[in-house]
């Protein structure tokens, strides 16, 4: 049975990363060969795997990468994405853009990089999912959104059934005019 993934912000072969994130590793070697060796044990070939921006800080190396991953690969756009690694992102999965809303089952989501206030048909039940702020932004429990950022799961996929369960004690309160 096919599943759905999510994640972000992985900064492959980004050295600073490890300090700023406070990143559990000794070195980028291992930082990248932990990532993918997770995102390989849990995502398997025909599942789909949703990845919300920052992938990797070496051009080269992110096409080696990629091609070592499982799954169908569909990318949101980061702000450390740029040209070259948006060419590898069509060449080795489907480009999404900067924001894309997708469904799964019934559910709807709203993907992007970076974490929004609203969003469509927020009002009407739709999930926010994003990256960018590395687990620095506090979680807001009335808001059907959150971060999917490797570093605050554990360098690991973060499958549909458990963001369905994260957004089960969640709740809805608008903040803006639709009540």
């Amino acid at each position: 049975m096919q599943k759905n993934y999510f994640g972000s912000d992985w900064h492959l072969c980004h050295a600073n990363i490890i300090k700023y994130d406070k990143r559990p590793f000794k070195s980028v070697q291992e930082m990248n060969d932990t990532i993918l060796f997770n995102h390989n044990t849990i995502v398997k070939p025909g599942d789909n795997f949703y990845f919300l921006g920052d992938f990797c800080f070496d051009v080269r190396r992110a096409e080696e990468f990629l091609e070592l991953m499982n799954g169908n690969l569909f990318f949101i756009k980061g702000n450390h994405d740029k040209n070259d690694t948006i060419k590898l992102y069509k060449q080795y999965g489907t480009y999404l853009g900067e924001q894309k809303k997708i469904k799964i089952g019934e559910q709807e989501i709203v993907l992007n990089h970076y974490s929004m206030n609203v969003w469509d048909k927020c009002h009407h039940g739709s999930w926010h999912l994003f990256g960018h702020s590395h687990g620095s932004l506090l979680d807001n429990p009335n808001s059907l959104s959150f971060d999917v950022g490797c570093n605050i799961w554990g360098y690991e996929p973060l499958e549909f059934e458990r963001v369905k369960e994260i957004m089960s004690h969640k709740t809805f309160k608008p903040i803006d005019h639709h009540k």
